[in-house]
């Protein structure tokens, strides 16, 4: 339901500013489970972008753009893709969230931390708080990136992907009007280099939703766990 892979980010937080493009550029595919009764999950490709262009970046899932310096890091105009929509025969279609808003990422020796403000520009009108903290140290020839992430989203964010109402009542689904959510994760990326400039990436998240979500009658499961692998050439 949530893809959420902003991941690597603390790699371009701590190296120098470089002019040109900077970063991995490749290809990859991700298993993210929809979590929704009647929704199977699949394997889907995806371009694996992690780089920095002036002040310009993508974080895997995530389009922004430097507006100004903010502490150790920048105040950033952030675009996410999530994947959050699904389409069941006899549930009221779902449309993809547009979330665009503000972020910041703080590098510091002990890791970094971020924090993101997004509003849904499509049809939930809702909002996402997005907390993280990402590590990171060397374990022989991998480099290995420990993740720990926090979400809430919104009444309005809930009701739409989770409640039920509408088309879904008249599958036998019982209404449902649900509050807002926080959704607490653990992740982990491996960092292995195939040549010197060629990397394979493996991601594992798991994702805990919070009981407003748990509860609904569309979802089944209490948990969700996103799997992602890549293959990148470093500029």
């Amino acid at each position: 339901m949530v893809l959420g892979l902003a991941v690597s980010a603390l790699a371009q937080a701590a190296d120098p500013v470089a002019d040109g493009l900077t970063g991995d550029v490749g290809l990859g595919a991700v298993r993210a489970p929809v979590g929704i009764r009647g929704a199977s999950a699949h394997v889907q490709p995806m371009p694996y972008l992690n780089f920095e262009w002036g002040p310009v970046f993508t974080r895997i899932d995530t389009l922004g753009l430097q507006l100004l310096p903010l502490g150790v890091g920048a105040l950033e105009l952030l675009g996410q893709y999530r994947g959050d929509g699904y389409r069941v025969p006899g549930l009221r279609t779902r449309a993809d969230a547009i979330p665009l808003g503000l972020g910041t990422l703080q590098p510091t020796p002990f890791g970094a931390f971020g924090l993101n403000v997004l509003g849904d520009l499509g049809p939930s009108g809702g909002l996402l708080v997005q907390a993280r903290y990402l590590a990171r140290f060397r374990l022989g020839r991998t480099t290995v990136y420990p993740e720990l992430g926090m979400e809430f989203e919104n009444a309005a964010y809930v009701r739409y992907y989770a409640g039920a109402s509408g088309a879904d009542l008249a599958a036998g689904v019982p209404a449902y009007r649900p509050g807002a959510a926080v959704n607490p994760s653990v992740g982990l990326l491996l960092e292995t280099p195939v040549t010197d400039r060629v990397f394979l990436h493996a991601y594992w998240r798991e994702t805990w939703l919070g009981e407003a979500i748990r509860r609904s009658p569309l979802v089944t499961g209490r948990e969700r766990a996103t799997v992602l692998l890549g293959l990148a050439y470093r500029f």
